[in-house]
């Protein structure tokens, strides 16, 4: 509840964990700048479904029937599409390559 956030004389009891550590915050925005910089690198139809699959968390079978994909395919773009993530991710985030 709101009211257990204050003290007695309606000052803050806690400081929100996001608001100890700023250098944090920027940092974990900054990674989901260079995430989407990298999703929209990847061909359309991989990243769709990546984005169908693990950002709108829909079924695979939900996929499919929209897409008109077949399991097996899906499950390629899926795995293209992370291999392609992790490239990205490896060379513009994480310092490697």
């Amino acid at each position: 509840m709101v009211e257990d956030q204050f003290d007695q004389r309606g000052h803050w009891a806690a400081t929100p964990a996001a608001w100890m550590n700023p250098e944090a915050s920027l940092e974990q925005k900054r990674f989901w700048e260079v995430f989407d910089l990298c999703l929209t690198a990847l061909p359309a139809k991989p990243a769709r479904v990546f984005g169908m699959r693990e950002l709108l968390g829909m079924e695979t079978e939900e996929i499919c029937k929209e897409l008109g994909l077949s399991s097996s395919n899906c499950w390629v773009l899926l795995h293209r599409a992370r291999l392609g993530l992790r490239d990205c991710l490896s060379r513009r985030w994480f310092g490697e390559h």
